[in-house]
């Protein structure tokens, strides 16, 4: 049977957490949907409460069981098995608005639109707000490069969970989540797929809800961080082989990429531990080449900061280190 849209949520011990997804899913007013639970090799029973909960409701669901390989090998093997025209990824400890699915498909009547995305809130654990989006986005239709742009310079924020790609989209370029990576998949992902896009929406409305659990995402940094750079290094090389597009290749060269590389080493440098690590990492010909080639986009705070930090780590890295050392 073949749905309108497939909802893939990776599943890995969140027993004590994906209630408030399951509730969302099944309070979902648009029905024609499927959910596919990827199973990842969880050691609890998230995906069989899943099970039992959905199993009396009329939500189409189907549990995939697999070796654990990581959220990205889930995601992809979620995109191989749905049976939607369209696809969005729910992580199984955030949720979504009632009228999401219902919104989204209501704007793919208007205009067969090849991505859509929405705001999203990002909250603590007792839904209390940290931020929203909002003001993040341009709303309304824009060209697929237009919308890449926007994510490589950071113009627009979003989160994968608030958008919907259409799977031929996928398919047809060959647009999958890097099961390489640790950090940055996301992102590399969404510049593919809206670069391989003719038209996406974005919908002015909060329809999806980012949850925090537990630690900040900065004291979950390892050795893995550095794939925020290598990520954008292959992305650009997608770019360039698939869309020969001067705009953005320019955009990843002069900003996404140096802006990576100034993320991590302050990540590094809260971390004491990796310290070591941070030099010999910053001390990389190719990565000191391509945090010299970092320039403003436009005259904005944030972007002056990353401006004169990328300076500071080229000339006098240790004033890096000693500032957020301390700070962690």
């Amino acid at each position: 049977m073949n749905y309108e849209i497939s909802v893939v949520v990776p599943v890995y011990k969140v027993r004590d957490r994906i209630i408030r997804t399951l509730e969302s899913l099944k309070a979902q007013t648009f029905k024609d949907f499927e959910v596919l639970f990827v199973d990842d090799g969880s050691p609890d029973d998230s995906s069989d409460f899943a099970d039992n909960y959905l199993k009396d409701s009329d939500v189409a669901y189907k549990i995939i069981k697999k070796k654990n390989g990581g959220v990205s090998s889930a995601r992809n093997l979620g995109i191989e098995e749905a049976k939607g025209e369209y696809i969005m990824f729910l992580d199984s400890d955030d949720y979504i608005d009632k009228n999401m699915l219902k919104g989204f498909y209501d704007k793919i009547l208007e205009g067969n639109f090849d991505v859509l995305y929405c705001a999203y809130v990002f909250e603590e654990s007792n839904e209390k707000e940290i931020t929203n989006n909002m003001k993040d986005l341009n709303y309304g239709e824009v060209s697929g490069k237009e919308a890449a742009l926007g994510l490589i310079y950071g113009t627009t924020y979003t989160h994968i969970m608030a958008n919907l790609f259409k799977r031929s989209l996928l398919i047809n370029n060959n647009i999958r989540f890097d099961e390489k990576r640790k950090f940055a998949e996301d992102i590399s992902f969404m510049v593919k797929a809206y670069a391989s896009s003719e038209r996406v929406y974005c919908i002015n409305k909060i329809y999806a809800h980012y949850v925090k659990w537990g630690e900040s995402a900065m004291n979950n940094i390892n050795l893995n961080y550095k794939d925020v750079y290598y990520s954008n290094v292959e992305t650009l090389q997608y770019i360039k082989e698939k869309f020969n597009d001067k705009a953005l290749e320019k955009a990843m060269v002069t900003s996404r990429i140096p802006a990576a590389i100034v993320n991590i080493f302050i990540g590094f440098a809260t971390k004491k531990e990796l310290h070591d690590d941070m030099y010999e990492f910053i001390n990389d010909e190719k990565v000191r080449k391509d945090l010299r080639r970092y320039k403003m986009y436009k005259l904005e705070k944030d972007r002056l900061k990353y401006l004169i930090l990328s300076k500071v780590i080229l000339l006098k890295p240790s004033i890096i280190e000693n500032y957020y050392g301390k700070r962690s």
